[in-house]
Parts: structure tokens; C-alpha cells; sequence
């Protein structure tokens, strides 16, 4: 018995295809209309996640009217109906319901997808709408707990439209599709079925040009079409490769740590931040490959990874406080990289410990001021109170305890202006600026204390040149001087000295005393707010912002302030001018 001829073959073949187009026409026309609206339902999940992300950067984007603009803005542009819902369930924008009329519309925290959205994240329901009196298919996602929501819906009728276009474009292919294969099954049959065998061995390996004997031209042109296709592959190899470096190298230099955490918590990649970032517990071992919990060494944050991978919807932000165990303060947060699927999470870390310390030295300063502001408020309430009770009467006791009220107001005064003064340096820059005769302002700084200096026999030399000026705003150098040389009269003995000389080499101006001097342990401390040295503090003397205020204010010219001394041998502080500043 002789075997099937090729034709016969293509002929049984062609039918056989034939029943299976048939049947695949009719199971497209059932299955088209769920294809389409699980499409459709990524669509417009896509499309409030979008619109999600838009409200967390702007959230006013959610209070009426904006909101109504917004709903018919996107629903112009997409075609579909978008309504916004507030916590409560009414209905702050509509794109299908005029503004004037969302009054009238009913409350929506029963709508079947609203009750699903805030159970589960999303709701979905395919159901008739009194709204616009139609069958519409309705997704609503959720903002958060207690939160407003999302709905987005579109109508059947553009399923039915797909259904019918797609059955139609179905027929008419199998029609052509026999009307053209029975053709193509005799020509087939007679040039190209033997040089096609040939074809298949050769063509196993696509890296390497085709090279087999080729009976006719269209064979020519299909061995040149898979040559091409051969180095195209392999260009397109290429490209991937540099793209994947390019993109290594990117992460690499990031400042922010990234690691890709598959669905086991085994690390895939990490970049050279989360190297650095992540408190491991061993830095010299290769990262690829193990499970994060055993190679960081922070058990609270192996935990919380664990766990966060574990949810439906990872994406929470964990803390990681400065501690033995980290060197840094870190936020991190893990996000899913596909929605809804657990298989892989990306991992990152932000160094926030600049943040961090600035939060710490706020909580610090305003303790500090509220200390300092407490001591003579104290003692100004403790001697009126006194006075009120009958001191006010005896002269012996009166004149004192008013002295001590006036000083210690005097104090007050003093501590806000100090604060005043800082607070305006750290928030403002330097704004006019004047060329300053600098000896001027010495000697000006000088004048202020010479009464309190004359009484304590103190002397004073006024080295600086009489050319030397410095371009500066008026206020600040006279807060800079004034302090330093105050500071110089307030801390220095009776019968002691006050210099202060210019160095043309150096750019350096100096302010020198004879005084006790400051302990080495205190000299690192020194231009810290509220830091007063013991001896100081003992007698209740200065701010303890005025060397605070000397820093940031020669800090916006680039003056680089410096403090030499030695108990018993006085004190020097410095001032490194940068050339600009010359006049």
C-alpha cells in the first residue's frame, strides 16, 4: 500500500485546519467577551492606580470642585465614566452628572463595588446603573482605611461591538484562508515541500549564516532573510547586554540602596548603596543568592521583610534606628513589583540620619531655651512675688530684690534678642552687603564694653589696619565682633589685656585675651548653642548663644572661625577671611 502523497497530505491537513478554524471561530465568539473585559478590567485598574498616584502628590486633587474638573477631564480623554467618592459615600465628582446636580445624587457606601473596594482594596461589579440608566461594568479601588475612593466604569456595548467585529473578522479569515491554502497546497506540493527539508537541518542554528543549495530564487532570498535575521539577533544580543550594564552601572551609582528580593527572600541584586547601607553581618561576602533575614544582621528588619513579603499588597515603610547594630538611620520600604504577584519585591533604603540629627538637635535647642528662659523668669517671679508680699515696704530689702528683678530682665532681654539674632542668620542669607571699614567696627565693638572693661582696669589695642575693610552686611559683622570682644571683657581678670590684630598672610583677623582661659575637653563645644563653660555657668554669666551666633554668621561669608587657648594663658579666636570678602 502506497503512502499518502504530499498533496493529499496538504488536503487533509487543509480540512482538518478547517474544522479547527470552525470550532476556534465559535469558542472566540464565547470567550471574546471575557478576554475583553478581563483586559478592560486591567485598563481601568491601571487607570486608578494612576489616578492614585496623582492624588497622593496632590491630595486637594480630592476636594470638591477639583475634584469634579478632574473626574471629566480623564473621562474626556478615556471614554470612560469616573466618579469620586468621599470617605463618607457621597460623591464629590462625577464626569457624567453636571456639578450642579451631584447634590442630588445618592449616597455610595453601598454600592456592591464600594463595599468590596473598602473589604478588599478593589471592587468589581458588572450591574445596571439608575445613573445613566444603562449596564455598565464598575471598578472601585480604595484609597486606604476610612479613606475616599476611585470608580471608574465603562459600558457592555463596547464588549458587544469587539464580539461582533472579532466573529466577523474570524469568518471572513477562514473563508480566505481555504480559498488561499488550496492554492498554496499545490504549489506547495511541487516547488518548495523538498527544498524545505533541506531547509530544516540547516536552519537549527540560528547564529550562523544559512549556507545549503538552493534550487530556485525564493530559496536565495529566504537564506539571505535568515542570514539577516541571524546578525539582527545577534546585534539585538548586543544592545541587551550594554542596556543591562548601563543600567548596573546606574544603580550602582545611587545613592539610594536597591536590592531585588525574589518570592523565597533570596537576594537577586543589590547595588553598591544597599551594600553600604544594609548593617550586614559580613560585608566581605558576595550578597547574590542568600536569603536577606540571614544576612543582615538587624533582626527587626529581617523580620518586617519576612513579613511585608508575606501580605498581599507589600509596600509598608520601616524604620531602622542609629544603633550598635546600624551605623546609619534608614528608612526602607518594599513594593511588589507586579500587582498582586508575591514572586518578586524590590527593596529600598534612604540614609535619613542627617534628617534624623536635625530633628534630635531641634528637640535639643528648644529644651535648651526653654531651660535657659526658665532660670530668670523664675527669679524675676520669686522677687516680685516677694516685693507683693510686703518687702515692697522695707527699703533695705526693696532696692536689691529690684536690682535682681532688673538684671535678671536684663538677662531675658538679652537671651531673646540672642535668639532673635540666630534665628534670623539660619534663615536668611546675606542680602545688601557694604565694604565695612573693619578697624571702625572693632573700635565700635569695643565703645559697648568700655564701661564694664574701665572698671575692671581692663586695656585695649586696636591693631587692625586702617585700610582693611571687608564686604559684609553691617549687622552681621557688628554681631560677630561684638560678641568676641564682649566675650573677651566679660571672661577676662581685672587688670587684663584685649588685642585685636590682622594678619595680611594668613587673612586672619584675631581677637586675643588675657582671661583663664577654656578647658581642652570644652574647646570642641564651645560655639554649640547654650554651651557656657563651668566657671561660666557657675556665675551665671552670657547667653550661651554668642559664639553660636559668631559661627553662623561668619559661616555665610565663608569665614572660617577657629578658637586657640590654655587655662591660665588666655584665649585667641580667629577669623580666616576668604578672598572675596576683601574690600
Amino acid at each position: 500500500m502506497s503512502r499518502p502523497s504530499l498533496l493529499s497530505r496538504l488536503f487533509l491537513l487543509l480540512g482538518i485546519v478547517g474544522v479547527g478554524c470552525l470550532l476556534l471561530a465559535a469558542h472566540l465568539y464565547r470567550t471574546t467577551g471575557r478576554i475583553l473585559i478581563e483586559g478592560l478590567h486591567k485598563e481601568l485598574v491601571g487607570d486608578l492606580v494612576w489616578i492614585e498616584h496623582q492624588i497622593e502628590a496632590d491630595p486637594g486633587l480630592m476636594i470638591f470642585p477639583r475634584s469634579d474638573s478632574l473626574a471629566k477631564a480623564i473621562a474626556s480623554a478615556k471614554g470612560y465614566r469616573l466618579t469620586f467618592i468621599g470617605a463618607d459615600g457621597v460623591v464629590v465628582g462625577d464626569s457624567h452628572v453636571p456639578r450642579d446636580s451631584l447634590g442630588a445624587v445618592d449616597n455610595h457606601s453601598w454600592r456592591p463595588e464600594v463595599v468590596e473596594a473598602r473589604r478588599s482594596g478593589t471592587g468589581t461589579v458588572l450591574r445596571y446603573s439608575a445613573t445613566v440608566g444603562q449596564k455598565m461594568f464598575y471598578v472601585a479601588r480604595s484609597l486606604g482605611p476610612r479613606a475616599p475612593l476611585l470608580r471608574i466604569a465603562a459600558g457592555p456595548a463596547t464588549l458587544d461591538r469587539f464580539r461582533n467585529v472579532a466573529l466577523s473578522t474570524s469568518l471572513l479569515a477562514l473563508l480566505l484562508f481555504f480559498a488561499a491554502a488550496g492554492l498554496l497546497t499545490l504549489w506547495i506540493s511541487r516547488r518548495i515541500s523538498q527544498p524545505l527539508l533541506r531547509l530544516r537541518g540547516a536552519a537549527r542554528d540560528v547564529s550562523r549564516p544559512l549556507r545549503w543549495d538552493a534550487p530556485f530564487r525564493e530559496a536565495e532570498i529566504l537564506n539571505e532573510a535568515f542570514s539577516d535575521y541571524a546578525e539582527a539577533v545577534q546585534s539585538l544580543a548586543a544592545e541587551l547586554r550594554q542596556e543591562r550594564d548601563r543600567l548596573l552601572a546606574l544603580l550602582n551609582r545611587l545613592e539610594e540602596g536597591v536590592l531585588l528580593l525574589d518570592g523565597e527572600g533570596r537576594i537577586r541584586a543589590a547595588n553598591a548603596a544597599a551594600r553600604a547601607l544594609l548593617p550586614l553581618r559580613d560585608r566581605t561576602e558576595p550578597l547574590e543568592g542568600k536569603r536577606f533575614a540571614e544576612v543582615v544582621r538587624h533582626e527587626g528588619l529581617g523580620a518586617w521583610v519576612a513579613q511585608e513579603r508575606s501580605a498581599d499588597a507589600p509596600g509598608g515603610v520601616y524604620q531602622v534606628e542609629k544603633s550598635a547594630e546600624s551605623p546609619v538611620d534608614l528608612m526602607c520600604r518594599l513594593r511588589a513589583l507586579r500587582s498582586g504577584v508575591a514572586d518578586e519585591a524590590l527593596l529600598t533604603l534612604v540614609d535619613v540620619t542627617a534628617l534624623r540629627n536635625l530633628d534630635r538637635a531641634k528637640t535639643d535647642f528648644v529644651a535648651n531655651a526653654s531651660h535657659e528662659l526658665k532660670t530668670p523668669l523664675s527669679s524675676i517671679l520669686g522677687y516680685s512675688e516677694t516685693l507683693l508680699e510686703g518687702a515692697l515696704e522695707n527699703p533695705a530689702a526693696r532696692g536689691p530684690f529690684l536690682r535682681k528683678i532688673h538684671a535678671n530682665a536684663q538677662r531675658l532681654q538679652g537671651l531673646v534678642q540672642d535668639l532673635l539674632n540666630l534665628s534670623q542668620l539660619e534663615s536668611q542669607g546675606p542680602s545688601r552687603t557694604e565694604v565695612l571699614p573693619v578697624r571702625d567696627v572693632v573700635q565700635a565693638a569695643w565703645n559697648q564694653h568700655r564701661a564694664e572693661a574701665e572698671r575692671n582696669g581692663i586695656r585695649f589695642e586696636n591693631r587692625v589696619p586702617q585700610d582693611l575693610a571687608w564686604k559684609m552686611q553691617p549687622r552681621d559683622l557688628d554681631l560677630i565682633l561684638g560678641n568676641l570682644v564682649g566675650n573677651a571683657v566679660k571672661y577676662n581678670p581685672p587688670g587684663g589685656k584685649v588685642r585685636v590684630e590682622w594678619d595680611a598672610a594668613s587673612r586672619t583677623l584675631g581677637v586675643r585675651d588675657t582671661g583663664h582661659g577654656i578647658p581642652a575637653e570644652s574647646l570642641p563645644h564651645i560655639f554649640e548653642r547654650f554651651y557656657r563653660g563651668d566657671a561660666a555657668r557657675a556665675r551665671g554669666e552670657g547667653t550661651g548663644l554668642g559664639l553660636a551666633i559668631v559661627k553662623h554668621a561668619a559661616q555665610r561669608y565663608g569665614i572660617q572661625v577657629a578658637a586657640e587657648s590654655a587655662l591660665g594663658e588666655g584665649s585667641v579666636f580667629s577669623l580666616e577671611a576668604p578672598a572675596e570678602l576683601m574690600g
